[in-house]
């Protein structure tokens, strides 16, 4: 952990930093079960001299997402009809927190979507265009051709899943060899965030 420089890790909110036995949570950060994890979108920070680990905020601009925005963030949590994303970048513009956006799963695709985990499971990357607000949550739709999964990862084993059939919307794991199905963007896979 010491070996790294000031800034040179980009860390998302959930993402593992340390143990608190190592270093002290500062600005950004959270404890829990005795683990440091990253509570705001930025790059990490590690002052050695005071053993101290702060996330430094992408941007500094207070901003929000509103209707019309596109949006890229990750699923969190999927329930019957609709999944809860954290939103964690608007158009082009990093948070430094997040916002809550509600995928239901009518607006999954622009085709009958009956099961929600046929489109997307927790742990994806999704890119995603803000349809209403109400109460400061922000409900999502997928239906678009650059809308939808940019990146996800295996169910089984937690692996990057690959493209195998575009056409199909069939992702395959080069790790255990698992094929799954998403509501892919038309550039699930070469995008960077």
């Amino acid at each position: 952990m010491l070996k790294e420089k000031k800034g040179d890790r980009f860390v998302t909110p959930g993402d593992k930093i340390c143990v608190i036995e190592e270093f002290i949570p500062g600005y950004g950060t959270y404890v829990a079960d005795g683990i440091i994890y990253a509570n705001n979108v930025g790059f990490l920070s590690i002052d050695p001299k005071s053993r101290t680990v702060s996330i430094q905020p992408v941007s500094r601009r207070i901003c929000a997402p509103r209707v019309g925005n596109t949006v890229i963030g990750y699923v969190w949590n999927i329930q019957t009809a609709m999944a809860f994303i954290r939103i964690f970048k608007i158009e082009k513009y990093f948070l430094s927190g997040f916002f809550t956006g509600i995928l239901h799963v009518s607006d999954v695709d622009v085709k009958f979507t009956k099961d929600i985990l046929d489109a997307l499971k927790v742990g994806d990357i999704v890119r995603a265009k803000v349809i209403s607000e109400i109460n400061r949550t922000y409900f999502l739709t997928t239906k678009g051709e650059n809308l939808g999964i940019i990146l996800a990862l295996c169910s089984k084993c937690g692996g990057i899943l690959g493209l195998k059939s575009k056409r199909e919307k069939k992702l395959y794991c080069e790790e255990c060899g698992n094929i799954e199905t998403r509501k892919i963007a038309s550039d699930y896979g070469t995008t960077n965030l």
